[in-house]
Parts: structure tokens; C-alpha cells; sequence
């Protein structure tokens, strides 16, 4: 018997019952909410960009996988469960955030913006089933390991003036994420190029491929690199 599989289809059948027993009026899934924009998907990941303008309320929207949370903006904003109270706090920009939102953790709330700026958050939702990894955590110069779990691991990368990043993929998925305004060369399937980069661009490096990136502004600009396990 494929005990993982039986698992897989319990959760996918608690997952609807959850969701028939709640009030759905007015809510959706997270990767259909209007202020959650897909920018990226495949078997393992899927990252929205999260932009709410200012005085604006998201939709009641249900989160359903295991997620990686990296916030750009310094904003106040306020957050309801549904059926729960309401709750305001400060979004810090740079901030890492993991949660299993897999059932039966799954949760339906609103989010609204109180500042007078865009509050702007990425999600990435790990849409691999049953996997662990199999190789040992990262250790390359200024690359600083912050979160680490079964689903996902988040490193701080910070780039000094002048240097330069070089990974080889040896199977897992890789996404380095900016955090800052930045002018950075790269080198990715033997094509060099020079980017403007803003909070939220990213890179995707698939397995088996090999990266670079060189800062070449006058200041120190930091990333964050997102590892998912091999699902082979």
C-alpha cells in the first residue's frame, strides 16, 4: 500500500471538507484573490506578488499550502480571520516569514492597508507533496541560513561591493529574490546580461544549471535565497 499517497488523498478530501463547511461567500483561494498576482508557477512553486494600494482591502482569501512569506515595504497594516477580530501591526521590509497553511492549517482572513504607501509581500507557495531534503544546508561565503524546515529553506544573501555570487544547481530548485534597488550583471545558461533590479525581481535557477550575479553599484545590496528539496 502507498501509504504517502493514501495521506495525500486524505488531506486533498479534508482540505473540501474544510472549505464546504465554511461560509465560501465572497472568499477565494489565495492564487485567485485580485491583489495576489501570479508571476511564476510550476510542480513546486508558486510565487504571487502581493501589492495592496493604500486605503485598499483584499478579498477573504483562503491560504492552502505551505508558504514562504518575504515582505519589501515598511507599511501599517491591519489583518481579520474570518469570523476572528480584527488586528492591525507593522510589516518590516526584509522580513522572513514561513508558515504551514497546509490542511488542517489552512486560513481564510482579509488584509487592508492603513499607511500611505503600497504594501508589497511575496508568497511562495511550495507546492511539492511528501518531501524532505537530502543534502546538507548551503555554507558559501555571506550566504546566511535563516529559515530551514522539511518544505523550504531561506538564506540572507548580502553581496559587498564588487563581488560576485556563482552557484551550481546540483538538483534542487533555487530562487534568489531582491530586497533592494540594485544594478547587478548576470550570467544564466551562458548569457550575460545587466539588470536593474528592484524589491521583489527574482531568478528562478533550475536544476542542473548554473548561476551568477556580480554588484556592481557602490553599495552593499541584500538577496534572499529560497532552496526547495529535489522531488525526484
Amino acid at each position: 500500500m502507498d501509504y504517502r499517497k493514501l495521506i495525500s488523498q486524505r488531506k486533498s478530501l479534508l482540505l473540501v471538507f474544510i472549505l464546504k463547511l465554511s461560509n465560501l461567500s465572497g472568499q477565494v483561494l489565495v492564487n485567485e484573490e485580485p491583489r495576489h498576482h501570479l508571476v511564476f508557477q510550476n510542480k513546486e512553486i508558486r510565487i504571487l506578488n502581493v501589492l495592496i494600494p493604500p486605503n485598499d482591502t483584499s478579498q477573504y482569501h483562503t491560504h492552502t499550502t505551505p508558504s514562504l512569506f518575504i515582505r519589501f515595504t515598511n507599511t501599517t497594516t491591519g489583518s481579520q480571520l474570518q469570523g476572528g477580530k480584527a488586528s492591525t501591526g507593522k510589516s518590516i521590509a526584509g522580513t522572513l516569514l514561513f508558515e504551514n497553511l497546509a490542511p488542517p492549517n489552512i486560513r481564510t482572513h482579509r488584509v487592508w492597508n492603513v499607511d500611505k504607501d503600497t504594501f508589497n509581500v511575496m508568497d511562495v507557495e511550495i507546492l511539492i507533496k511528501d518531501s524532505v531534503f537530502n543534502n546538507e544546508p548551503l555554507s558559501m561565503t555571506n550566504l546566511e541560513l535563516e529559515i530551514d524546515t522539511d518544505w523550504v529553506r531561506a538564506y540572507r544573501l548580502t553581496m559587498l561591493r564588487g563581488t560576485e555570487f556563482k552557484i551550481k544547481n546540483k538538483g534542487q530548485l533555487l530562487i534568489l529574490v531582491s530586497l533592494n534597488v540594485a544594478t547587478m550583471q548576470t550570467k544564466q545558461n551562458g548569457k550575460t546580461d545587466y539588470r536593474t533590479l528592484k524589491p521583489g525581481s527574482y531568478f528562478v535557477i533550475g536544476t542542473r544549471q548554473s548561476f551568477s550575479i556580480k554588484n556592481t553599484t557602490d553599495k552593499s545590496t541584500p538577496f534572499v535565497l529560497v532552496e526547495l528539496p529535489s522531488n525526484k
